[in-house]
């Protein structure tokens, strides 16, 4: 009678943990999509904000500057926006087709190697419409690992501080707090794209033209 006691009990502990694991991964996920929603929210009032100027985030970073397709010309200024004190960095340029032109993310790790994180894609209005890795050729940094990225996404900031409209550093920042997740299963999705090609050609893909974008994401955010 106390062994069926003791399995009953022990049977009603572990639906109990179990409900209790499945109420806190639920409020897990819930508060990061709060979370997420809410820096999405700043990104749609920076944006409004900058309209209301009758200027857009791509003419801020372009500091005054004629628009130039071309992949040398960096905005708003060569090197691009650098936090010296966290060792991430952006600029902001126009070789694509399907979008007026993007902003790259990079950090750096304790050696001073430059590591390319995402890009982002804008339209001529100054909206962000997309995420993507890209190849190793494109940004001419050192390849690591997913997961080591993954660290470097977790972290990013950029003192908005270092340029003259702080809402174009803000907008940033604030891209890596609302997409984290997706920046994460970009990220993954690289690797795995990029183990996929060297079990069929046997060979690195990064100096590969053929290949720019690895991986990549729609933005919609609603403005209304």
């Amino acid at each position: 009678m106390k062994r069926r006691y003791f399995i009953k009990t022990s049977g009603l502990l572990f639906l109990s943990l179990l409900a209790n694991s499945k109420n806190s991964t639920q409020s897990f996920i819930k508060n990061v999509s709060e979370q997420s929603n809410k820096f999405k929210g700043q990104i749609v009032s920076i944006i409004k904000d900058l309209k209301k100027d009758g200027s857009n985030l791509v003419k801020k970073v372009m500091n005054g500057k004629k628009y130039i397709f071309d992949p040398f010309t960096h905005y708003p200024y060569d090197g691009g926006i650098k936090d010296k004190t966290t060792g991430y960095q952006l600029f902001f340029h126009a070789h694509r087709k399907n979008e007026y032109g993007h902003f790259h993310t990079f950090a750096t790790n304790d050696k001073g190697e430059l590591i390319h994180l995402v890009l982002i894609s804008m339209s001529k209005e100054g909206k962000p419409i997309g995420l993507a890795t890209v190849n190793r050729w494109v940004t001419g940094d050192k390849y690591f690992k997913a997961d080591i990225l993954k660290s470097f996404a977790d972290n990013w900031f950029v003192d908005p501080s270092l340029f003259k409209d702080k809402r174009v550093v803000e907008f940033i920042n604030n891209i890596f707090k609302s997409y984290l997740s997706e920046i994460k299963s970009l990220l993954d999705e690289r690797d795995k794209w990029i183990k996929e090609y060297a079990n069929k050609y046997y060979r690195e893909p990064f100096e590969d033209r053929d290949y720019e974008v690895l991986s990549y994401t729609e933005i919609n955010l609603k403005y209304s």
